[in-house]
């Protein structure tokens, strides 16, 4: 009797244990979806970074992560569809990388608890994405990538010494180009610099519209316009038909015929996000954590 207690005992321990064991195999992996506005070096700088700092932090795909990823290609329309589809998916989380991406991962989100996390987005406020930096509510928070208009400006002056005109390509469907736009025509007074602007509501407009300032300005820049650094070549080809240096706001893009850039560093924008989302992963009911901004810059100019 005393040794069929005891085989009973074992044998209710082995089953409990190979429940608990079970039940832990079966937890499904965490899934993030990623949505990018478009697809050029700078945010792809971002997206790695991000991918790069959830593995050093112990997520690994295949195993305890899934990660869905969709380009949208510069079309608000699309990003709105994609969005959608991510919801449908039901992830844990949605990464939005750029502006429009984040707009319509939160439109697509709305009644639902999914938190949306932005990365690379200037003006968080100025984009309606959030009512407060410091205490986000809602759903949605993230990484900005803003820098100040005046250290960029105080660079190209430095570099182009009979700068006075400068053309800025853009995108008045970007809610970051038009607060941004706003600023430098603020710093530009106290930079001697007159404003030229040309719009580009998609990247293949942005050969035209740079090849407009033609004759018109000493420089051309693109400014954290996700639209122009889509097609940032195309700039720079009609700066150098035209005799005069680009300028660019992101560094993953100097080498591509820019006379000097200051931004952010893309990729540790990218790792910031992802030390983000693991917070909010461990602390699902706590509140979202404040907005961030870059905590690196970079400088380049052409030798």
């Amino acid at each position: 009797m005393y040794a069929l207690k005891n085989l009973t005992k074992a044998l209710s321990i082995a089953f409990v244990s190979f429940f608990i064991s079970s039940a832990s195999a079966e937890t499904p992996p965490t899934k993030i979806s990623i949505i990018q506005v478009i697809e050029h070096p700078a945010l792809n700088a971002t997206r790695k970074g991000f991918l790069d700092e959830l593995q050093k932090l112990g997520y690994a795909e295949g195993k305890n992560l899934t990660v869905e990823y969709q380009s949208a290609q510069g079309n608000a329309t699309l990003a709105a569809q994609i969005s959608q589809k991510f919801v449908s998916n039901q992830p844990n989380i949605i990464v939005a990388i750029g502006t429009k991406a984040a707009q319509a991962a939160m439109n697509a989100t709305k009644g639902t608890k999914i938190p949306v996390i932005f990365s690379s987005v200037t003006d968080p406020l100025g984009a309606k994405l959030v009512t407060n930096l410091k205490a986000p509510k809602g759903n949605v928070t993230g990484v900005s990538n803003l820098i100040g208009v005046e250290p960029q400006f105080k660079l190209f002056k430095k570099v182009a010494k009979n700068l006075k005109t400068l053309g800025i390509v853009y995108d008045p469907g970007e809610a970051n180009s038009i607060s941004l736009n706003e600023a430098m025509e603020k710093a530009a007074k106290e930079f001697d610099l007159k404003l030229v602007l040309a719009v580009a509501t998609k990247t293949s407009e942005v050969l035209t519209a740079s090849q407009s300032l033609c004759g018109k300005v000493d420089a051309i820049f693109v400014n954290n316009d996700n639209t122009a650094l889509g097609a940032f070549s195309s700039v720079v080809k009609a700066a150098k038909s035209c005799g005069i240096p680009a300028f660019v706001s992101d560094i993953d893009l100097a080498d591509q015929g820019a006379l000097a850039a200051l931004g952010p560093d893309q990729t540790e924008l990218g790792r910031q996000t992802g030390r983000m989302v693991d917070m909010i992963l461990k602390n699902p009911s706590a509140p979202l954590p404040s907005v961030e901004f870059p905590q690196k810059t970079e400088e380049y100019v052409k030798q």
